[in-house]
């Protein structure tokens, strides 16, 4: 697999390879990567959210990476490999000469205009929602690929409804709420195009839905009794069930396992002007993934000392007990071989199919144009 460049060469990601040389050799007491840093007090740093409409200045130096993330503990072998949502001294992403910055954009939209505008260098988004991206991005002329897979969610991303709506044929004649244009969406898009229901039912609900700008807030609803459903992600969708008696999760990535998996995507002009950049960011990530492995709880205290985040440390385990971070074998799997129908193509063309009867997309891309494999 690798990231392709309109313009420059390419980064053949099987060069990953060598950092994972690097990893066995740390595992077996050879090579010291670095601890990710007892100094992650610095991670809840006070300019770690970004207003994507502001323009900010170009990555300074090559070694210089600006990642848009979510709340969202699947980005945790980033932050372990970083010591934080900025470069803490003896971190892994330290020790290979990065500074990294981890900014916070929690509205799906505006993660992706930061991204098209060169506010960000690298975006966290998931494989469906950049379907939508991609397509938009053809249409303005903004060139950038996915090249990494972070996660399966497992769990951590679910439908839930209240008493006396057990599935999601229940949701019929029901009000939910979902943040629209987001993996939530498809989620629910998804389990309602495999249901017994109707077109003109499942019509109805789409119809009757109460939109939100985030995540969040269907969960808050639900928990307020406002609505008979909602669409959400983990601690929000736990804590809205626990919250409402009788209330129960209907539909979840347990079950549609196959379908909400976070990806990076860099843009073509950051990965053709620091491509060696881009290779130890990853290496990077995937060394972070290998510690998380080898030393869980240390990621649950990372997570919990980022201020931004708010999740105590206690509540990140669970969450990640929603979640399969993903390795090099991983992405091998997810990506597939050139022409072969992969997990990421499928997510793809599911996804291309909805925002193409939303009208948010004018035409449908090839999966593999959107990544190098």
């Amino acid at each position: 697999m690798a990231v392709k460049i309109e313009k420059g060469g390419k980064i053949l990601i099987f060069v990953i390879g060598l950092g994972l040389i690097v990893v066995g050799l740390n595992k077996y007491g050879y090579l010291d990567l670095g601890g990710f840093g007892s100094k992650s007090s610095s991670s809840g740093s006070s300019n770690a959210k970004v207003d994507p409409t502001q323009p900010l200045p170009a990555a300074a130096k090559a070694n210089d990476v600006r990642v848009r993330v979510n709340i969202w503990v699947g980005c945790v072998g980033g932050l372990v490999a970083n010591g934080g949502l900025d470069t803490v001294p003896g971190s892994i992403y330290a020790d290979k000469g990065l500074k990294v910055s981890f900014k916070i954009i929690d509205d799906w939209t505006e993660g992706a205009a930061a991204l098209a505008t060169n506010n960000v260098d690298i975006m966290l988004t998931t494989a469906d929602v950049w379907a939508k991206d991609f397509g938009q991005f053809q249409d303005k002329g903004v060139n950038a690929r996915a090249f990494y897979m972070v996660d399966w969610s497992r769990g951590a991303d679910g439908v839930i409804g209240r008493q006396g709506v057990n599935s999601i044929e229940d949701l019929a004649g029901k009000t939910v709420a979902f943040a629209p244009y987001t993996p939530s969406h498809f989620l629910l898009w998804n389990g309602l195009k495999g249901s017994g229901l109707s077109t003109e039912q499942r019509n109805e609900i789409f119809n009757k839905a109460v939109h939100t700008k985030d995540g969040i807030e269907p969960a808050t609803l639900f928990a307020q009794q406002k609505v008979d459903g909602a669409v959400a992600w983990d601690p929000d969708m736990s804590d809205a069930v626990a919250k409402r008696a009788g209330s129960k999760k209907i539909y979840d990535t347990r079950i549609a396992n196959k379908l909400i998996a976070d990806v990076l995507v860099v843009s073509d002009r950051f990965a053709a002007d620091s491509p060696q950049t881009v290779v130890k960011f990853i290496q990077g990530w995937l060394e972070g993934v290998q510690f998380i492995q080898q030393n869980p709880t240390r990621a649950y205290t990372l997570i919990g000392t980022i201020k931004d985040f708010n999740i105590p440390s206690d509540l990140a385990k669970t969450m990640l007990e929603g979640v399969k971070l993903a390795d090099y074998a991983d992405n091998q799997a997810f990506f597939g071989t050139q022409g072969s129908d992969s997990d990421y193509a499928n997510i793809f063309k599911m996804a291309q199919e909805m925002y193409r009867e939303l009208r948010l997309i004018k035409h449908v891309s090839d999966a593999e144009s959107s990544l190098d494999l």
